[in-house]
């Protein structure tokens, strides 16, 4: 099925279900005061510390408000008596990888603390699978946040530009010094929904505005790698489009026309552009010199002491380090041992032997704690989730729960790259969004599945 069959009505959307368009009526209800509270606490508490110089400490406030949304999630599975198989692969994992860091003597509390890192977004997802009270049209409100929420932090940044603050890392909009990581990646999340947005509905105005505001939200914090990762994601679309479609022979098709347009472009640019307005040329981009110079980096920022080791050479530098033996390159050293925390002063036991601290990737220090195997399982989670949801975007009636699907596959075909560029998993509120569209969307895979089972028990007790 090339399309779904919403894609062919001519007549108007259906209108909404009155319950679902008085807002109080859900927004007032606790599940959502605890995800509010959770998403507010992730977007404003770094711009508190900086620029309005609070103390770090209300950082823990993010900390505190998760672990009540995960406290009340396992409340709830223990006064319904049912657990998730999410739960059990978590209570496996947690098990295998937590095993060798306390026989080597990490401490109890850093093993903890890195437990909590990796699991806690994921635990926050589990909490919107356990919702049972998601509104008929959740995946159009919450669509709609993730562009309002992005048009927001880019008036944040214009503001600060007004009033004197310099384009660059920091200018980031709510997300703090130096916060330009969680910006990034919370761009990356909005452009994969609009581009799910056109494979559910081939709309393109939404998507060329979602586009432009990360185009001038990446350049107000100078982020060079937008293009890139957007002609990465606009590939992977067209990929998922023409498989959806059964189109698989035109992707050849499409190839050759770009690689065209790159034969006539790039003539063009260096010839004309370059001469007369000075711009770079691009083979200048392309040199190994300059690309290994940038990802091989090992030198510290201009402001502070801390090492900014560049990506490749944090990926290679994990490899080198889990080399020890054959145990620990499947394994890792474990979980916690390259985590820390300044506010409780905890720090994982390979990370205080390094000489480089904590200026490195997700990836890179994945590689050290999880080994091999644990990338391997992350892949095959990964691959899961990918398929899960295209089977469900492709049978939905809804456009903009295909819209949440598709932008969830491709933003889920990308982790290891936004693991490479970026410290992503620990991105708050990208993650928060990232895994409450995950739990949601997967609560309506399973509804069904939940009815039947509910009903075949109430026909099980009237017999009875």
């Amino acid at each position: 099925m090339a399309r779904q069959d919403y894609l062919y009505q001519q007549a108007p959307a259906a209108e909404t279900p009155k319950k679902a368009r008085t807002r109080p009526e859900w927004t007032r209800q606790g599940w959502f005061r605890l995800l509010a509270i959770v998403m507010m606490a992730e977007l404003f508490t770094p711009f508190l510390v900086w620029p309005l110089r609070f103390p770090r400490a209300v950082l823990g406030v993010v900390e505190v408000a998760t672990a009540l949304v995960v406290f009340v999630a396992f409340a709830y599975m223990l006064r319904e008596d049912k657990i998730p198989r999410a739960v059990l692969v978590i209570a496996g994992l947690t098990l295998i990888w937590s095993l060798a860091p306390l026989i080597e003597g990490q401490s109890l509390l850093a093993t903890a603390w890195g437990w909590w890192g990796l699991f806690k977004y994921p635990l926050l997802g589990l909490f919107a699978y356990l919702v049972q009270g998601w509104p008929p049209d959740f995946a159009r409100w919450f669509f709609r946040f993730c562009i309002g929420l992005l048009i927001f932090q880019i008036v944040v940044q214009l503001i600060m530009l007004a009033v004197g603050f310099p384009i660059g890392d920091s200018l980031a909009g709510t997300f703090g010094q130096k916060g330009v990581m969680q910006f990034t990646m919370l761009v990356f999340f909005v452009v994969t929904l609009g581009l799910g947005h056109w494979l559910a509905t081939y709309e393109r105005k939404t998507l060329l505005l979602v586009l432009v505001l990360g185009l001038l939200g990446s350049t107000l914090n100078a982020t060079k790698f937008y293009l890139i990762g957007v002609g990465l994601l606009a590939a992977a679309t067209l990929v998922v489009h023409l498989i959806r479609g059964g189109q698989i022979r035109q992707l050849f098709i499409y190839i050759i026309l770009l690689a065209g347009a790159a034969a006539i472009f790039i003539p063009i640019y260096n010839s004309y552009l370059v001469n007369t307005m000075g711009l770079r040329p691009l083979q200048e981009f392309l040199e190994v010199e300059t690309i290994e110079r940038y990802i091989f980096t090992d030198g510290t920022g201009s402001n502070d002491t801390t090492y900014n080791i560049g990506r490749g050479l944090a990926v290679t530098y994990a490899w080198q380090q889990i080399q020890r033996d054959w145990t620990t390159t499947l394994f890792g050293f474990g979980i916690g041992t390259r985590s820390q925390s300044e506010l409780l002063g905890i720090r994982g036991s390979v990370l205080q032997e390094d000489i480089y601290g904590v200026g490195t990737t997700t990836l890179g220090t994945w590689i050290q704690e999880i080994g091999v195997v644990g990338l391997v399982v992350f892949l095959v989670i990964n691959l899961w989730i990918i398929g899960k949801l295209f089977r469900y975007a492709r049978t939905t009636n809804d456009p903009y729960r295909a819209t949440l699907a598709y932008g969830l596959i491709l933003f889920t075909m990308f982790w290891p790259l936004w693991q490479w560029y970026h410290k992503a998993w620990t991105a708050g509120a990208m993650m928060s969004l990232y895994w409450i569209a995950i739990g949601y969307t997967f609560h309506l895979i399973y509804a069904p599945g939940r009815r039947r089972v509910a009903a075949a028990r109430r026909r099980a007790n009237r017999i009875d």
